[in-house]
């Protein structure tokens, strides 16, 4: 009797180490078949598989890295839900470090592909200028806006907020969709202010690359704008949003000045005027035709080289009209110089109240020389 009980309690002591070894739970059963998958190129498996090491689930606790690396995987194959919970992963900071670096990164990829819920989280990081990403509160209040239209109720009350906050914000970024919208349909006009918008950094972040884009488009598609050539031109000039080529930048400013680009005509007009020696014809022919086009600044110089009589015959008579022109655009050089015509009558008899109108709207526009004369004039 003995030797049985000893043999049954052998038996059942083998049964426990076998049990205790080999026997494997409903879970980590479903762990083994996904990480089989995944090795073997299932990037559907992979995304589960990631879930499964960052919850710890048929595992003995959670392994944020094996998780990172396998969401990488699958968002790299196109998964854009791997993006936000990747993303996910490192704002959180409890299965990986804190990286909101990293974060944001993926947070991009999953807001374009629209992921609400990544949409949301990428306007709170241009809200709070998280991650690297430059405070823009009219970027943030775009992806709110964005995620709030897919029904997402903590985006909708971040616009709220906003909306009630600054409503004029709230206005502009409408209008912009808008125009996003006009420009995706291939509207000239809208590719361009676009693209101006992207490079001015308001109402949007500063995107360059998206600017250059825009341009891009605005000038090889449908209208093929004069101003978008020109605005390349300076983007391959400076090197924002695409290589550095002044070749390049030198044959788009020359097209768009030869179109009738009032920008691009000033511009060429500037290079010519500062060659050494000056090329004051060449100038003045630039200058005068970007003044045509209405470009202040082309007005100013126009009257500016009619004063000195460079590159033209001098007549202070014409100078005075398109210093006049200008300074009715709020250009405060050429209200300064109206001002100091007129009040010590520079060619022109002594109007101490035209020039004390000028000086005073140079003054109040932040010329400190302006403001000099009329408080000489007062003591």
């Amino acid at each position: 009797m003995k030797t049985v009980l000893k043999i049954l309690l052998f038996i059942a002591v083998l049964v426990g180490i076998y049990w205790f070894a080999f026997y494997k739970t409903p879970q980590q059963r479903v762990f083994e078949q996904k990480l089989a998958a995944a090795r073997a190129g299932d990037m559907q498996a992979a995304f589960e598989l990631a879930g499964m090491y960052a919850a710890g689930t048929g595992l003995k606790a959670p392994d944020g890295q094996q998780a990172a690396e396998w969401y990488r995987k699958a968002a790299a194959d196109g998964n854009m839900q791997a993006a936000w919970e990747l993303a996910h992963l490192y704002i959180e900071g409890k299965v990986v470090p804190q990286n909101l670096e990293e974060a944001a990164a993926y947070l991009q990829v999953a807001a374009n592909a629209a992921n609400a819920a990544a949409q949301s989280e990428w306007g709170r990081f241009y809200e709070q200028g998280l991650g690297g990403v430059p405070v823009s509160r009219g970027e943030a209040l775009y992806w709110y806006m964005q995620a709030a239209a897919q029904g997402y109720e903590p985006a909708q009350t971040s616009v709220d907020d906003i909306k009630l906050e600054d409503p004029q914000l709230y206005e502009e970024i409408t209008r912009f969709i808008t125009v996003l919208d006009s420009a995706q349909k291939g509207d000239s006009q809208a590719q361009l202010e676009a693209g101006q918008a992207f490079h001015q950094g308001y109402p949007f972040a500063r995107h360059d690359d998206a600017a250059f884009q825009w341009f891009t488009r605005a000038w090889t598609e449908g209208d093929k704008l004069p101003q978008a050539a020109y605005e390349l031109s300076q983007l391959y000039q400076k090197g924002e949003g695409v290589e550095k080529d002044e070749t390049k930048a030198m044959e788009l400013l020359a097209t768009a000045a030869q179109a009738k680009n009032p920008d691009a005509q000033y511009m060429m007009g500037t290079l010519a005027y500062g060659q050494n020696p000056p090329k004051y014809e060449d100038a003045f022919a630039w200058f005068s035709n970007a003044a045509a086009g209405g470009q202040a600044q082309g007005q100013y110089m126009t009257g500016f080289m009619l004063m000195q009589g460079q590159g033209t015959a001098q007549s202070v008579p014409l100078a005075i009209q398109f210093f006049q022109r200008a300074a009715e655009q709020n250009h405060v050089a050429a209200q300064y110089v109206l001002g100091q015509i007129y009040w010590k009558g520079l060619g022109v008899p002594v109007d101490k109240a035209a020039g004390e109108q000028w000086l005073q709207r140079a003054a109040d526009s932040g010329n400190a020389s302006a403001k000099m004369l009329l408080e000489e004039k007062q003591s």
